[in-house]
């Protein structure tokens, strides 16, 4: 009896000795680099764009990431999808589908580990919050920032919408993963840290119309300075993006982290949801809008270059068609010519090749068709800016 006791004391002890080395810290800037947009206020890290997340070192056997998703993101109908990486390789690419969800990683022995937590899916369908994280360790801290950052603003083909589908699909959560992007692809190969601003049917000046008139609501330049973009109730019967503290939609927090984040690089991919737009209105009235669009592109272009004085921009187009590519031509040379603004470059992509690839749901491009765009931008960007990419990066291995 008293060795049973004994033994009871050695592994209640024990476990003690255990819980004590498990330590606890908050997703602030000083434990974590943070990936693309978040906002950190409560004590929590509050995100939702494609790609965002974190990334941390620590030496250690065990780590855990709480997370907190808002009312959209765990819902059956649209849950987030989140992809976690150790070193660099995935780990474990998962589906939300509880509100609250502990991301645990364990190792065989103590070591040196990255650990990055990315978001595979869009903001427009809900967003997430790190609430803390715990190790075997007495700290954590942020991993190195890249020499070089790109921000991509873009639509539904930044977002990588339908990339895991087939032309038999249509739209699905599920079915997005930002890191089978073009914009991913290609800040991974030139070695560069990353924010992507980008929301499906968003536009330069107006999305697709089904009553004749501009849709206000999916022009980038009223939301480029928010957070995100998540639609609520109003948008959708499923209900919105409420977390307990009675906070949702992304865009009701400024995002005002500008001087913090200068990307050396702007790549803007926008205009293929115009297309579409002038294509649903009467003809009579294409060509007044179009004149519209050339002016809002150039207004866009003098605000980015407000915030960021030095930033290079390249303005591209074309995965999903081409129309629209001569109206940004058109705007680029009226802004530079009438500025003498050289930092702002053109690029015509090619449209995805059907035949060679497949396509993705909806008519999107799918993992292929990114990777080619991405090797396109990269070759341009290396030609036009003379970056290098990383020749132990192989990109193809990555879709």
């Amino acid at each position: 009896m008293k060795s049973l006791y004994l033994l009871i004391l050695t592994v209640l002890s024990t476990v003690s000795v255990l819980a004590k080395k498990t330590y606890s810290f908050e997703p602030t800037k000083n434990n974590v680099k943070i990936l693309g947009r978040a906002n950190y206020q409560d004590g929590y890290l509050w995100f939702g764009l494609t790609d965002s997340g974190i990334e941390y070192r620590f030496n250690g056997k065990t780590t855990t990431i709480n997370v907190t998703a808002d009312a959209r993101a765990y819902s059956p109908e649209t849950p987030a999808q989140v992809g976690i990486y150790v070193d660099g390789k995935i780990y474990n690419k998962t589906i939300i589908t509880e509100k609250n969800t502990n991301f645990t990683i364990n190792f065989n022995k103590k070591g040196k580990h990255d650990i990055t937590l990315v978001k595979l899916t869009e903001a427009e369908f809900g967003s997430l919050r790190i609430n803390e994280i715990t190790a075997d360790a007495k700290k954590i801290k942020p991993t190195s920032q890249k020499k070089k950052s790109i921000e991509f603003i873009g639509d539904s083909i930044t977002c990588a919408y339908g990339v895991d589908g087939t032309e038999e699909d249509h739209f699905n959560t599920i079915l997005q993963d930002g890191t089978k992007s073009y914009a991913y692809l290609t800040a991974k190969k030139l070695n560069a840290d990353y924010s992507i601003v980008a929301h499906s049917g968003f536009a330069i000046l107006s999305a697709i119309s089904f009553t004749g008139e501009r849709t206000p609501d999916t022009t980038m330049s009223p939301v480029y300075d928010k957070l995100g973009v998540t639609f609520g109730s109003e948008f959708f019967v499923l209900g919105n993006n409420e977390f307990d503290d009675g906070t949702y939609e992304l865009q009701s927090t400024v995002w005002d982290d500008f001087g913090t984040y200068v990307p050396d690089l702007i790549v803007i991919n926008l205009g293929t949801n115009d297309a579409f737009y002038f294509m649903s209105i009467d003809p009579s009235k294409v060509e007044s809008e179009q004149e519209v669009f050339v002016q809002n592109y150039e207004d866009f272009l003098a605000r980015l270059r407000g915030l960021y004085p030095k930033t290079k921009i390249l303005c591209t187009l074309g995965m999903m068609g081409q129309e629209v590519y001569p109206l940004v031509e058109q705007a680029v040379n009226n802004y530079t010519t009438r500025t003498g603004d050289n930092r702002v470059k053109l690029f015509e992509l090619s449209v995805q090749d059907v035949e060679k690839n497949g396509i993705g749901a909806d008519t999107h491009p799918n993992a292929k068709s990114q990777l080619d765009a991405a090797h396109e931008l990269i070759g341009e960007i290396e030609r036009v800016f003379k970056w290098k990419s990383d020749k132990k990066v192989n990109i193809d291995e990555l879709i």
